[in-house]
């Protein structure tokens, strides 16, 4: 890390808002949660190193110290606190790490026993998309049978309407004719009768 992506002292305090004394105070008593250019004490005692410097994560731990004592926990708490979280932290790393393991670069050998299986691996694809294709078709084909059955249907139905009216006019006809047929005929005495008005029968009225 450069000293350029350093802090300064007086700008860690400002951002965790305390003061420069404060923060050389946690800087001792959390040191070993801290870079090493956060200083830490030598067998004096005394800071060593005439200039702290921070990095972001001295910063981002100082913030998790800040708040868990204004939660009121106690310096030994916080100590406590955050040499339990650093074991999470190193347990969860070891977990990601047995989970995915570093694969060491494959051998010729190895290489050329991929091989044969990325062919099977091509063959299965080429196959299912295939059979993919094939499907799609069949759907297409059965989509315009069902089509034309529709339109058969409403062929029939408009046919069998038309028929139907067809019937219903013959059957009016028939039973017309049937009631003339039936309707007793005319007496000679009735057509005289009728002759023998005005305007009816044979006997055209004068103007």
């Amino acid at each position: 890390m450069t000293d350029a992506e350093l802090r300064q002292p007086g700008e860690v305090a400002r951002k965790l808002d305390i003061s420069t004394s404060t923060l050389r105070r946690w800087a001792k008593e959390f040191h070993p949660y801290l870079s090493k250019t956060a200083g830490k004490p030598d067998a004096t005692g005394a800071m060593a190193g005439a200039h702290r410097r921070y990095t972001t994560e001295d910063v981002q731990i100082l913030s998790r110290v800040k708040a868990l004592l204004d939660e009121g926990l106690t310096y030994d708490q916080v100590i406590h606190r955050l040499s339990r979280e650093a074991r999470g932290i190193r347990e969860e790393t070891r977990q990601r790490d047995e989970a995915y393991p570093i694969v060491a670069p494959e051998t010729e050998m190895e290489a050329g026993a991929v091989g044969p299986s990325l062919v099977v691996v091509a063959d299965a694809l080429r196959n299912i998309n295939e059979n993919q294709q094939a499907l799609q078709n069949s759907l297409q084909v059965n989509r315009n049978l069902l089509g034309v059955l529709i339109q058969d249907n409403f062929n029939l139905k408009e046919e069998n309407t038309k028929l139907r009216d067809r019937l219903l006019k013959l059957e009016q006809t028939m039973n017309q004719l049937r009631q003339e047929k039936e309707a007793p005929p005319v007496s000679q005495v009735q057509l005289k009768e009728l002759q023998s008005r005005k305007g009816c029968l044979g006997t055209p009225t004068t103007r």
